[in-house]
């Protein structure tokens, strides 16, 4: 065969450049390669190493004086079978050994430049120990071409481990990246939700403190005894409002206090036009609801019930378990829920709070019959957990 022109040097090199290009683009997608396309994970890994050792290889072996070997030997379709099933050989054997090695657990436990290097050597023995009996059969069993495979081998393993190790060490730091956005936006997101719930429950109904500080000054005068009890139930409420904890959930027993507490400073404004009873069956203390969830609520019965009327009101709060669920009833012998309900701030603020608290795991019901009552079951039970 003669010896190729200037020209097509020129042709050959830049073929060989577009093949390298190739192959790196590749090597460096490989994750990606075919993805969507072959189902099968295995099939997969195997169709994109095969495509990237393919380029690769044809990128420097057309350089190499074996190839002009094999070309006058078997001729142009003789050659690319022989590249065919070397890049077969090396990806059904090598690869697969290098992955598994890539992939092994204990490995994975040593440092990042140790795993790499340790698999940049794995990568060029496992080419060398494939190309040396395909060199050595496709030339005859001619020892002189086998520096061609050492050489081709050991470029094809080196370049191969080093983008892995740049595409494996730009993944790590594209996913700390990640994890840093999505952390701080978690602490966002804890932060907003912590604004709102500290908002939720540092507001009492303003109409109720002034009300209850009118009743307190005109006790004072009247009924000492009944004053001095009122403020200091009202201080309780406020205590309890001011969350000295910073805890966004509150135990069903503390909750239960605090309803009676208001319940009870209500009693006192009203006297006899307000009867009251509250029910919590055992085994339920501990379980922990929003912080002031029940207080809105029995307000709310006082408001469209005795306040509305002007007549007898009896209220009852029960919290008991049914169906795994953990349920909380507020009726009232006032006038029933319009169709067209709108509830008001303080109901709204338990909507708020279960959402923030326990998304899609509660549902808030609003009944006129066979009583009326607003309910809340809570599905997601949680006791003796540490708050938030």
């Amino acid at each position: 065969m003669k010896d190729p022109t200037l020209l097509e040097y020129f042709l050959l090199v830049t073929v060989c450049l577009l093949f390298a290009v190739v192959g790196l683009y590749m090597l460096a997608n490989f994750r990606r390669l075919f993805r969507g396309r072959i189902k099968n994970e295995f099939l997969r890994r195997n169709a994109a190493a095969w495509c990237a050792i393919f380029f690769m290889y044809a990128a420097i072996f057309p350089m190499s004086g074996g190839f002009y070997i094999l070309l006058a030997k078997y001729g142009w379709w003789g050659a690319i079978a022989v590249h065919f099933i070397s890049t077969t050989v090396i990806t059904l054997v090598s690869f697969n050994v290098i992955w598994a090695v890539a992939e092994n657990k204990r490995l994975k436990r040593l440092s990042f430049v140790k795993h790499k290097l340790l698999l940049m050597v794995a990568i060029i023995f496992m080419t060398l120990v494939v190309n040396i009996p395909v060199t050595y059969i496709s030339f005859d069993y001619s020892v002189q071409y086998l520096k061609y495979t050492l050489i081709s081998s050991i470029y094809t393993g080196g370049v191969a481990g080093l983008v892995y190790a740049a595409t494996s060490y730009l993944d790590l730091e594209r996913k700390r990246k990640i994890d840093e956005k999505e952390l701080e936006l978690s602490r966002l997101r804890e932060l907003k939700s912590k604004a709102e719930l500290d908002a939720l429950h540092s507001k009492v109904n303003p109409h109720f403190l002034y009300n209850a500080l009118n009743s307190i000054a005109d006790l004072s005068v009247t009924d000492g005894k009944k004053a001095r009890q009122m403020t200091i139930a009202l201080a309780d409420l406020f205590r309890y409002s001011i969350n000295y904890s910073n805890n966004n959930y509150s135990s069903v027993k503390d909750e239960v206090e605090m309803a009676d507490v208001y319940l009870q400073i209500e009693k006192i404004r009203f006297e006899d036009k307000l009867n009251y009873t509250l029910d919590a069956e055992n085994g339920v203390d501990n379980y922990l609801v929003p912080r002031f969830v029940l207080q809105p609520l029995v307000e709310n019965a006082v408001k469209h019930g005795l306040k509305a009327t002007g007549q007898m009101t009896e209220i009852r709060l029960e919290v008991f378990m049914m169906d795994a669920s953990l349920v909380i009833n507020v009726s009232d012998t006032g006038p029933s829920f319009p169709d067209d309900l709108n509830p008001g701030y303080g109901v709204k603020s338990v909507f708020d709070k279960m959402d923030l608290l326990f998304p899609g795991e509660y549902e808030i019901l609003f009944a006129n019959k066979p009583r009326k009552q607003v309910s809340i079951h809570i599905h997601k039970l949680m006791k003796n957990e540490p708050v938030v």
